[in-house]
């Protein structure tokens, strides 16, 4: 009896010192929570230490990590410095990721449809490379299912985010993001299919150029119902130009037919790229009279 009643005493003082501790542990978040939402100077660097010694204590502690992530910013420290460094933008989008890998779900979709509708740029930046990792080492196809989500909603700053991450997502894997971005180009919102070709165009793989170049052929499509609208076909050509190499043909056959209302749009995109297969399509195209000023930039 006496060590039965001996091990309870253990095991509730045990209980009440994890208590404690868990107390202790979110008493700093709690505190950096609150200078966040005061009126107090220096509020965000202040509340930024709190976070840092929330995370101390608790290493797997979300919720600490995002906000860490968030307001850590290099402003606060003298350049050059340990802590400067641990507030870079990489630094920053690893804490966004320990709080994703800590509640997955919660955070996903907070930083696809909050984290980077800031508007300090290092918050989105940090966001992407939160996002990144996601792909890389988290579930990427529920990150992919999300952003093909935001791609198709009625709000313009989710599309604009979700092809600006998915642009970034393309360049490291043009194999699976490609297919993904060209299907949304049959999307009945415009919007969506305006920000697929420009996440295609920031992709710059030469697998999008048949979709891009079947889009821009669309406009001399017999029935009106299929033919795309004009300025996703003008941002498609824009897109060709941003791949360039195997897009030059295609740009030229563009420029070389006179009666197309993306001619202009062509040339502006060759001349960009100076390749020279597009010379002569080019010197051709100065002879000839247009109504809209082409704007060529002249080689050094």
């Amino acid at each position: 009896m006496k060590n039965c009643k001996l091990s309870y005493l253990c095991l509730s003082l045990g209980l009440a010192v994890f208590i404690v501790a868990c107390g202790t542990q979110n008493e700093h978040l709690s505190k950096g929570k609150e200078l966040i939402k005061s009126d107090k100077r220096r509020k965000e660097e202040r509340a930024v230490r709190e976070f840092k010694l929330a995370v101390q204590q608790q290493p797997d502690i979300a919720e600490a990590h995002y906000l860490l992530g968030f307001y850590d910013s290099q402003e606060f420290y003298e350049p050059g410095m340990p802590a400067w460094e641990k507030a870079s933008i990489v630094e920053r989008g690893n804490h966004m990721f320990r709080a994703y890998q800590a509640e997955q779900r919660k955070y996903l979709e907070t930083l696809i449809f909050e984290t980077l509708r800031d508007d300090e740029l290092d918050v989105q930046n940090a966001a992407l490379v939160a996002l990144q990792q996601v792909y890389r080492k988290g579930d990427r196809n529920r990150l992919l299912s999300q952003l093909e989500k935001a791609m198709k909603s009625n709000d313009n700053r989710d599309r604009h985010d979700a092809h600006w991450v998915l642009g970034h997502l393309g360049k490291e894997d043009p194999g699976t993001l490609v297919p993904i971005l060209v299907k949304l180009l049959d999307h009945g919102r415009m919007e969506t299919r305006l920000n697929a070709v420009k996440a295609l165009g920031e992709v710059g793989s030469e697998q999008a150029i048949p979709a891009l170049a079947a889009l821009i052929e669309s406009g001399s499509a017999r029935w009106k119902r299929d033919r795309e609208k004009p300025e996703v076909r003008q941002l498609a050509v824009a897109a060709l130009g941003k791949i360039g190499g195997a897009a030059v043909p295609e740009l030229v056959k563009i420029v070389q037919n006179k009666g197309s209302s993306l001619r202009v749009d062509a040339i502006r995109a060759l001349s960009n790229l100076g390749d020279e297969k597009a010379v002569v399509p080019l010197l051709d195209a100065l002879k000839a009279q247009s109504s809209r000023e082409v704007v060529m930039p002249l080689a050094n």
